[in-house]
């Protein structure tokens, strides 16, 4: 083969190896998103306005912070689990949210803690306790035979986001 026939080779064949390689990951087709807000306090700073999240079957009503305690990039798992009451979804979260979850449910002791999916508010819980383990359980305001299927798509967005948020990734 002569020099040409293989500079050819190699000039037709380095573009597509470098174009497979930065090729961006398509997002799942069911992505959720899934935040965690705290519960406002009744003092109501300026540049701290609460939003208001409205349950979609009880309609209770939440004042919470803007800003989320735990975002999705915080999440690593999620599973379905049994407990006394019922079905609940258990979101484990990674090192750095677990302390702010700590932090937040010791002084926030009686607040609530609100669930939401694709910025939809799905559940909440009250703060009876300090959640010093990092895992977050909750009851969602869904169908029970919706629950599983969302459990499935939770943990393939938690791939992907891992993915993005990832910078060797």
């Amino acid at each position: 083969m002569n020099t040409l026939a293989r500079v050819s080779i190699i000039a037709l064949t380095l573009p597509v190896i470098f174009l497979t390689g930065c090729r961006e990951e398509a997002a799942p087709e069911n992505l959720k998103v899934p935040r965690l807000y705290l519960e406002a306090r009744s003092i109501n700073y300026v540049a701290m306005t609460p939003t208001r999240l409205v349950m979609p079957k009880s309609d209770t009503s939440i004042l919470v912070n803007q800003e989320p305690l735990i975002n999705e990039f915080q999440i690593i798992n999620a599973e379905l689990v049994k407990v006394e009451l019922g079905m609940a979804l258990l979101l484990q979260l990674n090192e750095r949210a677990a302390r702010s979850l700590y932090r937040a449910t010791v002084v926030n002791a009686g607040g609530r803690i609100v669930l939401t999916i694709n910025n939809n508010p799905v559940g909440f819980r009250r703060i009876d306790g300090v959640i010093t383990d990092g895992n977050f359980y909750c009851f969602l305001e869904m169908k029970d035979t919706s629950l599983g299927q969302l459990v499935l798509d939770l943990k393939d967005s938690f791939t992907y986001l891992q993915r993005q948020s990832d910078p060797d990734g």
